[in-house]
């Protein structure tokens, strides 16, 4: 007679297992051998193993990486699939293409990494100071450089140029390779970029758009001491499409924090000149919606969306 319970309780372990066993998919929105993949190939191993389950990693490129984003918000919200997503398709993109989804459509994991940005000049401008250049840009003109229109470079400039009152153009290029060769020689005079950027080119920094001096390069400023109370940085992050269930994106989040505190992961910032930094799902929610905003607003002051 008890046959029956105990043929039901087995069945029940054996799929609770085969779903514990079940692979993780993690969609990145650009191509393989990128910088965001990149990292995500080093974060995925240190998330599978805290996780306990497979996870691969699917490229699905395109559009600035909101292809990618369509399909990770699209998936079914059962745990099986995630997206490691950086700023550019979830605060930036959106406002300026007919997006399927916008930043209330997934559920936070976690932040990974957050890496500030530095007002760039030539190596031996003969500008001192953030102040000189405003200056010149009230006074005169200043043109800048960025690796597309939308880009964190591009953002970062015009929101010093609002906030400044400078007389800026604006001149994107395709990528930082084309921008660097145009500073080079004399075409641009600003640009903005992480550190891998100041670290390999003829370039040196005038500021960090960060609240507070990095420590591997205290004598650089903060944009906060010359008086623009501006903070921008490359960040990425994991997420889900919207509904997950709680303890299944508590238990993600738990595993997305010791993948990044791995010895591998930190090898990988120091090499790549990439910030750590973790936000849990909350935190992380909130940062990207603030953030969106505020992209939002910039992007309309320049001109780019209504």
């Amino acid at each position: 007679m008890k046959t029956a319970p105990i043929a039901l309780a087995l069945a029940m372990t054996l799929v609770g297992g085969i779903a514990q066993a079940q692979t993780v998919e993690m969609i990145v929105p650009f191509s393989a051998g990128g910088g965001t993949d990149t990292v995500a190939r080093v974060f995925e191993p240190g998330f599978a193993e805290a996780l306990g389950r497979t996870v691969i990693i699917r490229n699905v490129d395109g559009a600035s990486g909101t292809i990618g984003a369509a399909a990770a918000a699209d998936a079914s919200a059962d745990g099986l699939t995630v997206g490691y997503l950086p700023i550019g398709p979830l605060a930036i993109q959106p406002s300026l293409r007919d997006t399927s989804y916008d930043a209330d459509s997934f559920d936070y994991i976690c932040q990974t990494t957050s890496t500030p940005v530095f007002l760039l000049q030539k190596k031996g401008g003969d500008a001192a100071s953030v102040e000189d250049w405003v200056t010149r840009g009230q006074d005169g003109r200043v043109v800048y450089g960025s690796s597309g229109p939308g880009t964190i470079p591009h953002l970062a400039m015009a929101a010093l140029s609002s906030a400044a009152g400078l007389n800026a153009v604006h001149l994107p290029f395709a990528g930082t390779g084309p921008a660097m060769n145009a500073m080079a020689g004399g075409e641009i005079d600003l640009f903005v970029d992480t550190a891998t950027v100041l670290e390999n080119n003829d370039v040196e920094a005038l500021a960090v758009f960060a609240p507070e001096r990095l420590e591997a390069y205290p004598d650089v400023p903060t944009m906060t001491e010359a008086g623009y109370a501006l903070d921008f940085s490359v960040w990425q992050g994991l997420v889900a499409p919207k509904g997950m269930e709680p303890a299944t994106l508590a238990s993600y989040s738990d595993a997305c924090k010791a993948a990044i505190e791995t010895d591998r992961f930190e090898e990988l910032a120091e090499k790549t000149n990439t910030g750590i930094l973790y936000r849990g799902p909350e935190d992380f929610a909130a940062f990207v919606s603030k953030n969106a905003e505020q992209n939002r607003a910039i992007l309309k002051e320049a001109g780019l969306t209504e």
